[in-house]
């Protein structure tokens, strides 16, 4: 008996942005449903602080997402976080962000919105 096996198939959303004058690079994915199941923030040079930090948050972010945490909650908890870089952004749809969490939250919240909302 064979098994047929369906594609798994994601709709992503990448951007590159700039906050502050610091580059950085988002991709998000979303399910055929809708959810939310992928975050990939990069930003800074291979090995620098702000290269892990990034990283540990996307791995963070996307671990609870394939856990079925809501992305509602990490909008929440990120949005209004500052920390450096902060600033101005090249993102016409979000032009400032208190932080990259910030930055973060809005971009899900604009891209994602019908799993980034309270019911």
């Amino acid at each position: 008996m064979s098994e047929t096996t369906v594609p798994r198939r994601a709709a992503g959303v990448t951007s590159q942005f700039l906050i502050d004058g610091v580059p950085g690079h988002l991709m998000t994915a979303a399910a055929a449903s809708g959810a939310l199941t992928h975050v990939d923030l990069r930003v800074g040079k291979h090995g620098s602080t702000l290269a892990g930090l990034t990283d540990a948050l996307s791995t963070a972010i996307t671990t609870g997402l394939r856990g079925g945490t809501p992305a509602v909650v990490f909008v929440d908890e990120l949005r209004h976080t500052r920390y450096v870089p902060a600033g101005a952004t090249n993102d016409p749809d979000l032009p400032h962000a208190t932080s990259l969490g910030d930055y973060l939250a809005q971009h899900l919240h604009l891209h994602h919105p019908q799993r980034t909302e309270r019911p």
